[in-house]
């Protein structure tokens, strides 16, 4: 039997604790949203990890400063193994191609019996961990988007599980206030932390059975700002640096022409330009798309690189920021002092409107033109009234809570109500 990869972190397992456990599916933007309250947390339950995807723990290490910050709180991680299950994995695909309906749905429950089996997964954290207990576990999280199925497996087990839901991203989901929130109800066992009032419209008709409690941004609070700071080393710099984060092309989701067009205005305007450069942060699972990469490589290699650092840092090393149109990015630049200029929209559907514009918390460009204009206005204005004005806004809708002691006292509170 094949075992699972079972990692030690940094934090010490105490046996007197109760347990955590974070699942982790597909980014590591899932720990960097919780990783403020896990550090509060830490030294109240022992906390553990699980990532169903070996990619997104490489990716994780290729972040320094957040898995860093990551093996601060964790006693150990865990890797879930591709080859576990393979055969029965295999089997399925085939299945689904030749459409056998009710051999795909016996296929999909032995995958679901041996590859989330959780006593397997205790024996092999067992194997470093000899005093850790299944039982110990008092709460599992996870992303809002649809169960882990080692999230299923987990409350199958153990009903009196808590289980906390939370955003992988800072997004903010509308334009509109909505105070409308029902008082938490501390008999029902799972809860889902919102961004804020602005997102309630957007949950309203979602998790209806689930406690909903406005958690505020922790990423923002201005303790784990300085830490994050303390990480920063203001470099000597030769040239002034443009940070853009950026979005890989999909098919069908954008427009290849105009996707094209942008990125080109993009490096058209450092060609131009003396002792500018661009550096590109993608997403994750975008690192060096081929239809972007087309364009770069066209160009100078001193004039652009992909940096794969944390945010926080390369928002602190940069003189101008852009981000992609829509992209909750623009808070990040925010909450570093740099009011970002959002691109222009070059997905299929014209009709989606961002919301980061609608509360004039970005500069808007609407085509290669007006960004040249404005990345020379920004340039030569390092603190415009503008800037001001839009941080203030910033600051009103985001900066308001002391989000982490708010959670904080809130699991504590759950902890407490249901020992």
């Amino acid at each position: 039997m094949i075992n699972h990869i079972i990692h030690r972190g940094k934090a010490k397992y105490e046996s007197k604790k109760k347990t955590i456990l974070l699942i982790i599916k597909k980014q590591p933007g899932e720990i960097d949203w919780i990783l403020p309250i896990l550090h509060k947390l830490k030294n109240d339950f022992n906390i553990i990890a699980v990532f169903e995807k070996n990619l997104v723990l490489k990716q994780l290490k290729e972040n320094k400063i957040l898995y860093k910050l990551f093996s601060e709180v964790a006693f150990s991680f865990v890797e879930n193994l591709f080859f576990k299950s393979i055969f029965l994995r295999l089997a399925k695909k085939i299945s689904l191609i030749f459409k056998i309906k009710r051999l795909t749905n016996f296929i999909q429950n032995k995958i679901y019996e041996s590859y989330y089996d959780i006593f397997k997964l205790e024996q092999d954290i067992k194997k470093k961990y000899p005093h850790f207990n299944i039982k110990s576990l008092k709460f599992l999280m996870q992303d809002l988007a649809d169960n882990s199925a080692w999230t299923n497996k987990f409350y199958e087990n153990d009903k009196s599980l808590n289980i906390i839901y939370y955003p992988h991203t800072t997004n903010i989901c509308s334009s509109l206030i909505n105070f409308n929130i029902n008082k938490i109800n501390f008999k029902i066992n799972s809860f889902l932390l919102i961004n804020s009032f602005y997102d309630v419209i957007y949950f309203k008709n979602r998790f209806i059975e689930t406690n909903k409690f406005i958690s505020g941004y922790p990423k923002y609070d201005k303790s784990w700002l300085n830490k994050l700071d303390k990480f920063y080393k203001k470099k000597i710099q030769t040239n002034r640096k443009i940070f853009i984060t950026y979005k890989g092309f999909q098919e069908g989701k954008y427009s290849k022409i105009m996707y094209i067009e942008q990125v080109k205005a993009l490096f058209d305007f450092v060609e131009k330009k003396k002792n500018i450069s661009l550096v590109f942060k993608f997403h994750p699972n975008a690192q060096e798309e081929k239809v972007f990469m087309s364009v770069a490589n066209k160009f100078s290699k001193h004039l652009w690189k992909i940096e794969k650092d944390h945010l926080h840092i390369l928002y602190k090393n940069s003189d101008v920021s852009v981000a992609f149109y829509k992209n909750a990015s623009i808070l990040e630049s925010l909450a570093c002092g740099k009011a970002p200029i959002q691109l222009w929209n070059i997905s299929n559907n014209k009709n989606i409107k961002s919301v980061y514009s609608k509360l004039k918390l970005c500069f808007v460009v609407k085509d290669s033109l007006s960004l040249d204009k404005k990345l020379n206005f920004l340039l030569d204005n390092t603190k415009p009234k503008t800037q001001k004005l839009i941080l203030k806004r910033f600051k009103k809708i985001c900066g308001n809570i002391n989000s982490i002691e708010r959670v904080y006292r809130l699991i504590l509170k759950i902890s407490k109500l249901k020992s």
